[in-house]
């Protein structure tokens, strides 16, 4: 099984919302790292996968 928290780690660093790295490089990332090019993380629209499901599976909104 894969390491969904070091994916999401690699994903979001890649996105530009963070920096990451392990015991041994920490001391490095804290000397090298620019922490105000880090971008604000924002957030994600579940309703739309929601909806999208709903579609899906046949069921409309009740009004």
């Amino acid at each position: 099984m894969d390491n969904h928290q070091l994916e999401l780690a690699r994903q979001l660093k890649k996105d530009g919302n963070i920096e990451y790295c392990d015991c041994s490089s920490l001391a490095e990332t804290l000397k090298t790292c620019d922490f105000s090019r880090l971008k604000p993380y924002t957030p994600g629209k579940p309703q739309l996968f929601a909806d999208y499901l709903d579609n899906l599976m046949g069921y409309t909104k009740q009004s």
